[in-house]
């Protein structure tokens, strides 16, 4: 449960643990974000206090950083960032296989990733966040 870790930003510590989750995949360190950002993953969360961690990858053994997604029914909080225009979706990709131990069924993340697609494009189009000022993070 969702409850049972710590958000600070992006990254989650639970009790107890040395683990990290990370809501972004890919990328994360030098990727632009809003400045709202913080206070929409705050907001989400505390609208959503049954949401549930999916592991997506882990990194490595020794970083203990794992790749996460939020999920509370059929909302996401991953993808509510990329459609709020925080983040660029591409951040949401996983790292590439010989990097990270996947968690998640192909399919699985093939389908979330159509979902950051059109999620990107959305806030592209309604110039949200980071697209404000129409720029391309590409």
């Amino acid at each position: 449960m969702l409850r049972d870790i710590k958000f600070e930003s992006i990254f989650g510590y639970p009790k107890d643990s040395a683990k990290v989750y990370c809501l972004l995949g890919s990328g994360f360190f030098r990727a632009p974000r809003s400045d709202n950002s913080d206070s929409l993953i705050s907001d989400w969360m505390k609208k959503h206090p049954d949401a549930n961690l999916i592991l997506v990858s882990t990194i490595n053994d020794k970083s203990q950083m794992t790749y996460c997604w939020v999920i509370d029914k059929a909302d996401t909080l991953n993808n509510f960032l990329i459609r709020n225009g925080c983040y660029p979706g591409g951040t949401m990709l996983k790292p590439g296989s010989g990097f990270a131990q996947t968690h998640i069924k192909k399919e699985t993340y093939n389908l979330f990733i159509e979902q950051i697609k059109s999620a990107e494009i959305y806030a592209r189009d309604k110039k949200l966040g980071i697209w404000a000022k129409g720029d391309s993070f590409e």
